[in-house]
């Protein structure tokens, strides 16, 4: 199916051209997270598109130092949600999460259509760049999507520049899928210590 190969090229590239990203591209990329599915049609995820002045300027401050790479992207999305936003059930089937990333896959999957590098990080501080966006407290701050055309990797460190031309590495198939039941070799691994 050809939407395997969009799924494919979908990598979190770190070299980042700083050229800016038009607007209606922008807005192209929030719509397709606009259309994905979500718990009773709640449709719990916000987006804040960030391009520029002080707001860049702070989210880009409040990134780990090993996501420096990211200094060099025209565009930062944040991505937020709250439990209560979405469909909350018995045993911790909290939707509001899951509903997040289906939108965030949307959104990461047209940016690939428009020859875009959407990087998602967890390497930030998530108070202060709430901060910056003037986020509620009680919303979660889930993820920062690093946007950018690709662009020159000379300024990536000898690890980026290494991941950046490797081969995608994942599980076997039959370590995170099964068939009619759930089987053991599902359990992960725990890291070693």
């Amino acid at each position: 199916m050809p939407i395997l190969t969009q799924i494919d090229n979908r990598r979190a590239y770190r070299a980042l051209d700083s050229r800016p990203i038009p607007a209606e591209v922008l807005h192209r990329l929030a719509q397709a997270a606009h259309l994905a599915p979500s718990f009773a049609n709640m449709q719990p995820w916000r987006i804040v598109t960030v391009t520029g002045g002080e707001h860049l300027s702070g989210l880009k401050e409040a990134l780990a130092p090993g996501n420096y790479w990211a200094q060099k992207a025209p565009a930062i999305a944040a991505f937020v949600t709250e439990l209560d936003w979405d469909g909350r059930l018995d045993h911790g089937r909290d939707y509001a999460f899951f509903d997040l990333g289906q939108a965030a896959m949307n959104y990461q999957l047209q940016a690939v259509a428009e020859g875009l590098i959407a990087h998602p990080v967890a390497g930030f501080n998530a108070e202060a760049a709430g901060k910056v966006l003037g986020i509620p407290d009680r919303a979660v701050l889930v993820t920062l999507v690093i946007l950018g055309y690709p662009g020159d990797p000379s300024h990536l460190n000898q690890k980026h520049l290494e991941v950046e031309k490797s081969l995608r590495n994942r599980k076997d198939l039959g370590q995170v899928h099964a068939n009619d039941v759930w089987l053991p070799g599902l359990v992960p691994t725990p890291p070693a210590r």
